[in-house]
């Protein structure tokens, strides 16, 4: 048994275990004993070389496929993660690497025609353009930067490319007269990323298109006379700090919104094209070039709120939306080869898949007729070839490609192939009603091998971030902060549950936490704990729980309000709302959420911070946190840490140099894992426990 604080009681009251529990487990006895067909063991080492895979590109033609490939490099010492360009041609077997090893490589661009792939070259002073022909495998440098170049993109007639530079902000107030010291002054500009044409011959000096205000995703019309762009208003404010309504009210702004405009590549001159109170993002052109399709997300509460595709004249004029999908939360992949409907990418539950909208305004149609997750999935120009990363539990994720109609997936890479031979459980969907009757749906992994005569296994819980983020049957395997096949491996069970706030379920779910951090969301973990220790799936005495982010805040709320864990985890996270809603980069991101901003509503973001529980806390807590971290500040951590160590509480806190909210890494990486892997085996201790696993010195703190 386990004793619960009721400390918010409007969630904690009435918890009946009867009735509560549906779950989908009847694959659970075979994953627990099919754990693939193989012997290797899953060890951290395994996990920093298997590949992470992105940014797929298809030719016009099908025939080739670029992608990008991260990995830990060998060495797995100090260093960003390493990333190459990959290029597979379907008539001579798997994809190869093109770009050097420890030369950091990505955004793959085939020209029209492909014989050509541009591509960037990252130094450590500059980005540089380099254009591979494709035949000769001859790479040349076309461009060295002198900014920051973000993205590119070959005109359709392949005589120029596209690129988008970030350049630095021009400011006086850096430097005051008379002084030598230079110093960052907020809020007097941060600078825009502008448009640029390069030619492909002569000196390649790229011509500005747009200057004077941001440019992100853009593409080409198809006769290469304008390209469309996603822009912010450039007299809007910096960070997302104010907004002034049409009726002069102030109101919350998304940091994130953006319009849609277009400029003519011969003259410069630059129109709005669609420019509401909305988010517009991600245009492109139909094969006509008649029809922009744009992603429309309402506002205020980007992070959050539905979105749709909207289709609006190339020249101007009314735009209208598509159908809505499933999830409301469509990323646009671009237009069918005969105009007549779009293809997106959606989360779906625990999996993410592909519908076609039509243009027509009829509902969605399914596209990935597979079991499995598209993690990744792009368009090739023309909307002939699908390029896939398909995953799934036990399934290492590689790069497919198939036609949208038959939708047969064929595997054009193999940089994962040696993982075959690592067994892994499969994970498995449940599902349960939690105290309200929602029915709430998460993930169960068994253990690779279950510990003889010890009963339901341990359970380690992971929590994802966000919160409008979802658990899915991605690869036990890939790289994370969590090393979850190792903790299968050893003997526990895994358990992550999409609580409400969640994405994949649609807009009213993911809207359900919005002024409820702690509420619903808190209800949701404990009934789905509830229902896997009804079934016999759990042992209710050796529990614990993780997550970074916002999953971080779900954890650091949960031990304040329960003992049920023996051991908690806490990355990256939010322990005190009223100190990280004026200190992170999303200025607007607590005041969406929670309604309003710490001056205004200073009692209730406290009553909904963990810190405000923390003499309640008795759970050994470990904090992973990135010095450096914009998003969530270190003294997140700090803050609750000091508050545990005070009371003498076991906590470590782990400070990761380098490092902003993601820690990248390789070292710092296998620290996270290791780390982790160290502190649940130590206050959840299983049979078997390999003696290469490092131990990790806990006792109380010395406050002396």
């Amino acid at each position: 048994m386990f004793t619960e604080r009721s400390i918010v009681p409007h969630f904690a009251a009435n918890r009946l275990l009867a009735g509560l529990l549906v779950l989908v487990l009847s694959l659970t006895t075979a994953a627990a004993n099919s754990a693939a067909a193989t012997d290797k063991p899953f060890g951290i080492d395994a996990m920093l070389r298997v590949a992470m895979l992105d940014d797929i590109r298809i030719s016009t033609d099908g025939r080739l496929t670029a992608f990008v490939v991260t990995r830990a490099m060998p060495d797995g010492g100090e260093g960003e993660l390493s990333s190459r360009i990959y290029l597979a041609d379907k008539t001579k077997g798997p994809a190869k690497p093109v770009t050097p090893e420890k030369t950091v490589c990505d955004k793959p661009r085939f020209s029209p025609d492909g014989s050509k792939l541009a591509y960037l070259a990252q130094n450590e002073d500059a980005t540089d353009v380099y254009l591979l022909q494709i035949a000769t495998g001859q790479a040349r440098r076309l461009l060295r930067g002198r900014d920051e170049i973000l993205d590119l993109a070959f005109s359709p007639d392949g005589k120029s490319l596209a690129l988008t530079m970030a350049t630095a902000a021009k400011t006086t107030e850096a430097r005051q007269p008379g002084c030598d010291a230079e110093v960052e002054v907020l809020d007097t500009g941060s600078g825009v990323s502008s448009l640029y044409l390069a030619p492909l011959v002569g000196a390649a000096t790229p011509r500005p298109l747009v200057m004077d205000r941001d440019v992100a995703a853009f593409a080409f019309s198809p006769d290469g006379r304008f390209i469309v762009f996603e822009t912010t208003d450039p007299a809007a404010a910096p960070r997302g700090r104010h907004h002034v309504t049409p009726s002069g009210d102030p109101s919350p702004r998304d940091a994130t919104h953006a319009d849609i405009a277009v400029v003519a590549v011969a003259k410069g001159t630059v129109r709005l094209l669609a420019a509401t109170e909305a988010s517009e993002n991600a245009p492109c052109f139909s094969p006509d070039g008649s029809l922009v399709a744009y992603v429309a997300t309402a506002a205020p509460g980007f992070y959050f709120t539905a979105a749709r595709i909207m289709v609006t004249p190339a020249a101007g004029g009314t735009a209208r939306p598509l159908a809505q999908t499933p999830d409301a939360r469509p990323e646009l992949l671009g237009w069918s080869a005969d105009g007549q409907s779009l293809y997106v990418r959606e989360a779906a539950g625990v999996s993410s898949v592909i519908y076609a909208v039509p243009l027509d305004g009829t509902p969605p149609r399914p596209v990935s007729d597979t079991p499995h997750v598209v993690a990744r999935a792009a368009l090739s120009p023309g909307g002939k070839c699908l390029g896939l990363v398909l995953t799934d539990s036990d399934l290492p994720p590689e790069v497919y490609v198939t036609a949208p109609s038959p939708f047969v997936p064929k595997p054009v890479s193999s940089v994962n192939q040696e993982f075959a031979a690592y067994r892994t459980a499969k994970s498995v969907a449940v599902r349960w009603q939690s105290t309200d009757n929602t029915t709430i749906e998460g993930l169960y992994t068994p253990p690779v091998v279950a510990v003889a005569g010890q009963g339901p296994p341990p359970l380690l819980i992971e929590l994802h971030g966000g919160p409008a983020q979802a658990s899915q049957r991605l690869y036990l395997g890939s790289l994370n902060s969590y090393p979850l096949a190792v903790f299968s491996e050893r003997g526990y069970a895994i358990f992550q549950p999409n609580v409400r706030g969640s994405d994949g379920y649609g807009p009213q779910f993911r809207q359900a936490l919005v002024g409820d951090w702690g509420g619903q969301d808190f209800a949701d973990l404990q009934t789905g704990i509830d229902a896997l220790v009804a079934r016999g799936l759990a042992d209710p005495n050796r529990v614990g729980l993780m997550g970074w982010s916002y999953g971080g805040y779900l954890t650091a709320w949960a031990i304040g309000h329960t003992d049920r864990f023996a051991a908690a985890s806490i990355g990256g996270g939010i322990t005190n709302l009223t100190s990280l809603c004026g200190s992170m980069d999303l200025p607007d991101f607590i005041p969406l959420y929670l309604g309003g901003e710490a001056y205004e509503r200073f009692d209730f973001l406290f009553d909904r911070s963990p810190l405000k529980y923390a003499a309640a806390i008795k759970t050994p807590t470990l904090f992973q946190h990135g010095v450096s971290d914009e998003r969530v500040p270190f003294t997140q951590a700090l803050e609750l840490y000091t508050a545990l160590a005070r009371r003498g509480v076991v906590t470590r806190l782990a400070a990761y140099p380098r490092s902003g909210h993601d820690i990248a890494e390789p070292g710092l990486i296998r620290d996270l894992m290791v780390r982790n892997l160290a502190w649940f085996t130590k206050f959840i201790p299983i049979g078997g426990l390999s003696a290469s696993v490092p131990p990790l010195p806990v006792s109380p703190p010395d406050n002396g």
